[in-house]
């Protein structure tokens, strides 16, 4: 009876492991039915991403899985920033999953994303959110909370650039703003 109660549960252990692999599997099928398979991928990780003469952005993820033939590298729980020259963090944030291209240049952000810029001390909250650093702008679709010692807003497509702190939405569902 102890024999046959062992390999019941050697059975059900290794029958549990095979399906989270097939589960973590299922995670990249529709890039690999396309052809595409990763180069690398780290778990718990910490990876600065950018070419020479722009700033990099420093990505801490649960997982980064890079594509560098193709130039990007999908993330799942992540956190990031950029620092310019002399050391200032430009901007930080957060995000349940993101597309970051390996140059630095562009990052797709999605499930629950908070985007700081840090310099102006504004906080974005949206569902989706796209950074191009070539451009220095940002936009959100969907409903966007902004935050900054200035007021708070809740608005839908959101647009920012970050060269000029100019930042406006398509429709403001509500706002205060505080001027003293």
């Amino acid at each position: 009876m102890k024999k046959a109660l062992i390999l019941f549960i050697l059975i059900i252990l290794a029958f549990s492991s095979c399906k989270k692999d097939e589960e973590a599997a299922i995670v990249d099928k529709s890039e690999m039915e396309k052809g595409i398979y990763p180069d690398i991928i780290l778990e718990n990780a910490e990876y600065h991403i950018g070419e020479n003469g722009s700033d990099p952005i420093l990505l801490k993820a649960g997982k980064i899985t890079f594509y560098s033939k193709d130039g990007y590298a999908l993330t799942e729980d992540m956190t990031f920033s950029s620092q310019d020259e002399k050391g200032d963090i430009v901007f930080s944030g957060s995000a349940g999953r993101g597309m970051v291209n390996t140059d630095g240049s562009n990052m797709s952000l999605w499930g629950g994303v908070v985007f700081k810029d840090e310099k102006r001390g504004m906080e974005i909250r949206a569902e989706n959110l796209e950074l191009d650093r070539d451009e220095d702008t940002i936009v959100a679709d969907g409903r966007v909370v902004v935050e900054s010692e200035e007021g708070r807003f809740f608005g839908y497509d959101f647009k920012g650039d970050m060269k000029t702190g100019v930042y406006i939405f398509s429709e403001i569902e509500e706002g205060e703003l505080n001027f003293e």
